[in-house]
């Protein structure tokens, strides 16, 4: 028990420290997308421009973190997760501009879904293998957390990100594969429903209605969903629980008429939400549901 106390506090601060990582990761590469669209002719705003101002523009390595409003380089003991965030009140200590909240909601969201992966994770630490497929599980949430900031902040999912995430997601299936010892043609027929039933079905949509649906980036984040998830209903419950997500969040702007039906709502973050939700949870959900059918 009390291993896996320590095991906790390990995921709990290292998912911090990535989340910390991740919103930092999302401004350089919001800097590294403007100045390659204005390098090709695009107009960018002088908004736009301020906000990536002192951004050194390098790489995530190289760069040193900075504020966005005065440019000061900060201090190690101002980039504590959450600690330092609380500490100064979401604030800058120099000029006191504040740091915005998403900061501080992506190192707690990080923490806590570590530690919910840990607690709920349906393919054991058993063997070597099960236990290389969670390493793989908590980089993909990392790259998703970057996903999702920076398609809730600029509705536009960066496909360099889902290259990463796809390449892992390949790992991930041939552990998959691996760890439960599957017959190879069985495995491929599941695949292959699973790019049907995600891109597939999407892509359509996105065809049929001209990109006002969904964007070609969700499209092509499906694919790494559907390599990971395994089996196909487990795709079918992605593609609810994602819809049904962004229902939650989006109708009550409606009722509010904060949102109209001609809003842009970034649909990205609702599919990210679902896939979390299914792959931890997925095998008590369809359980429930067929054991209910049965009764």
């Amino acid at each position: 028990m009390t291993e896996q106390y320590i095991t906790y506090g390990i995921l709990v601060v290292l998912g911090a420290l990535l989340g910390s990582y991740a919103a930092a990761t999302v401004w350089r590469l919001r800097a590294k997308q403007l100045t390659y669209d204005e390098a090709q002719g695009e107009k960018v705003s002088a908004a736009d421009k301020k906000q990536i101002a002192h951004l050194q523009k390098k790489s995530a390595l190289a760069d040193r973190s900075v504020c966005l409003a005065c440019g000061r380089q900060l201090a190690w003991y101002e980039l504590l997760p959450v600690i330092s965030w609380l500490a100064l009140r979401g604030k800058c200590r120099t000029c006191k501009a504040k740091i915005g909240a998403t900061e501080f909601l992506a190192e707690v969201g990080l923490a806590t879904a570590f530690a919910l992966s840990f607690a709920f994770w349906p393919h054991g630490f058993e063997t070597g293998v099960q236990q290389a497929m969670f390493v793989t599980w908590l980089a993909v949430l990392v790259l998703l957390a970057i996903h999702w900031m920076y398609d809730m902040k600029w509705q536009f999912l960066l496909n360099k990100i889902t290259v990463f995430i796809s390449l892992l997601a390949a790992m991930f299936a041939v552990l998959y594969y691996f760890s439960y010892q599957l017959e190879w043609s069985s495995y491929l027929v599941q695949l292959g429903l699973l790019l049907l039933i995600l891109p597939g079905f999407y892509g359509l949509l996105y065809a049929a209605s001209r990109r006002k649906w969904v964007g070609l980036g969700d499209v092509y984040l499906l694919v790494p969903f559907a390599l990971m998830l395994g089996s196909w209903e487990y795709g079918v419950l992605l593609i609810f629980l994602a819809n049904f997500i962004g229902t939650l969040v989006v109708l009550p702007g409606m009722v509010t008429k904060k949102l109209t039906r001609l809003t842009r709502v970034p649909f990205g973050p609702f599919l990210i939400a679902g896939f979390v939700v299914t792959m931890l949870f997925g095998h008590y959900i369809v359980t429930f549901y067929t054991q209910s059918l049965l009764l």
